[in-house]
């Protein structure tokens, strides 16, 4: 298991001491720069730590490098999954599944958010598109051969899943990942959803993720 962290520390003691009790699973934790605790709170864990610049998608690449097992498993510091995905993961690779995600699911359980989890879901299923907040799992192998994570500060799980479905239709476990709707609270619903919708027309269109992301922060007027 590969996490990235960017100033985490409010989020992954929690996540860690919910993972470190599950059998035969590796954790690596990727950091890009915190200036928090977070770096000194994960080295006080039994997990590999390794250290390089900002943007998730050289983070989880760097991750990967320093990683063993057959199959990866990202997952966002914001994140908490049930104990039974790694299970279900294992057993979708053994029946021929190379990469996929978790089925989504919100800290908050308002029926907004709801929708939203199943729009998701539906995403994956149509047109086999995982984002980083389902948990993305990918084969060892699948992982190099594709070229690992594009070194975008923004939207690599959306380039990731371009490439990765060219070799295979995505797989959703049915067990829950559940995500952090911070984002949300923060700069409000409707205008984080407009704003992420905006972000992957634009993507679509051949923007840079690196001038999306400077649009994406500056109507949200802060960091992400």
């Amino acid at each position: 298991m590969i996490i990235p962290t960017l100033n985490e520390e409010e989020q992954i003691p929690s996540l860690l001491e919910s993972l470190l009790g599950i059998p035969a699973v590796e954790i690596v934790v990727s950091d890009g720069g915190s200036t928090d605790r977070t770096r000194e709170i994960c080295s006080s864990y039994p997990v590999t730590c390794v250290f390089g610049p900002p943007g998730r998608g050289q983070q989880l690449n760097l991750g990967a490098r320093n990683a063993g097992g057959d199959i990866f498993f990202f997952l966002h510091a914001d994140s908490k999954v049930e104990s039974s995905v790694f299970k279900e993961i294992r057993w979708s690779v053994e029946r021929g599944s190379r990469w996929g995600c978790c089925t989504l699911a919100f800290d908050d359980p308002s029926l907004r958010y709801q929708i939203l989890a199943a729009v998701s879901h539906l995403r994956v299923k149509i047109i086999s598109s995982c984002y980083g907040d389902q948990g993305i799992f990918c084969e060892r192998e699948l992982f190099f051969e594709a070229g690992g994570f594009p070194g975008f500060p923004f939207l690599e799980d959306l380039a990731f899943s371009r490439v990765l479905r060219r070799f295979q239709k995505s797989c959703s476990v049915p067990a829950k990942i559940v995500t952090s709707s911070r984002r949300f609270r923060k700069h409000g619903f409707w205008l984080t959803l407009y704003k992420m919708q905006l972000a992957k027309l634009l993507f679509s269109l051949g923007m840079s993720p690196e001038r999306i992301l400077e649009i994406y922060r500056g109507s949200a007027g802060g960091n992400l």
